[in-house]
């Protein structure tokens, strides 16, 4: 399997109207890719570390997943990943004994591969992929092909907020996408020609606005899909 292959095929989901039904077009092109048995989209805020439940796909059937609200700091399998910003695959012994019990269901639990969905180095959503009857692939190259699927998916999901949040100004949308792009108060000053007081002051405005705590923060907030 190639990465333009997902990639032509996630990019459908640009003519779609909402993220709700972006974020089914994603779920539904993984299904279709990695042949996955049960997917969860979760979405994700450094705040925290909160798992937010979005979405589940099993037997072609799609489910709200918003009664479930995570702190993944007690979750490793899912903290690892989103940290790293790397597919994590989990079977065998590690089922039993790094698994949290949320994931113990009816039928015994074989596999799970959590992918972050990341853009730039900030992590915003990820998926949880389970197996109840098989063992999928996870040699090098899959891992890697779904960590590229995670990259893919975040700019999808993201590319909306390239034209304004409704919340703030032409500049202070302009300011937290470049804080969202790892630029620092120095590199602002030098790209807006505004000095350091005033950019500060565009940022503690943008905070307000978004009812953020920090950069991170806003930055997740500016970012995430918008259910």
């Amino acid at each position: 399997m190639q990465t333009w292959t997902f990639e032509e095929k996630l990019q459908e989901a640009v003519h779609y109207q909402t993220q709700e039904e972006q974020i089914c077009h994603i779920l539904s092109t993984f299904a279709e890719m990695f042949k996955s048995e049960r997917l969860s989209f979760y979405r994700f805020s450094p705040i925290g570390y909160v798992g937010e439940g979005i979405a589940q796909l099993e037997n072609g059937q799609f489910q709200s997943l918003s009664y479930v609200r995570d702190d993944i700091r007690s979750l490793p399998v899912i903290k690892k990943a989103i940290e790293k910003r790397k597919t994590h695959f989990y079977a065998g012994q590690e089922i039993i004994t790094l698994i949290s019990s949320r994931y113990h269901r009816a039928e015994p639990l074989q596999a799970l591969i959590v992918v972050p969905i990341h853009v730039n180095n900030l992590s915003i959503a990820y998926i949880c992929s389970e197996y109840m009857h098989s063992i999928p692939p996870h040699d090098g190259q899959t891992i890697e092909l779904l960590t590229q699927f995670g990259s893919i998916a975040g700019r999808l999901l993201v590319r909306p907020q390239k034209i304004a949040h409704p919340k703030l100004s032409p500049r202070e949308n302009e300011i937290v996408r470049a804080l969202a792009n790892g630029l620092s108060t120095k590199e602002l000053t030098d790209l807006l020609c505004l000095s350091e007081a005033t950019i500060k002051q565009y940022i503690k405005s943008a905070f307000v606005k978004l009812g953020a705590k920090n950069r991170a923060h806003a930055v997740s907030i500016y970012l995430a899909p918008k259910i």
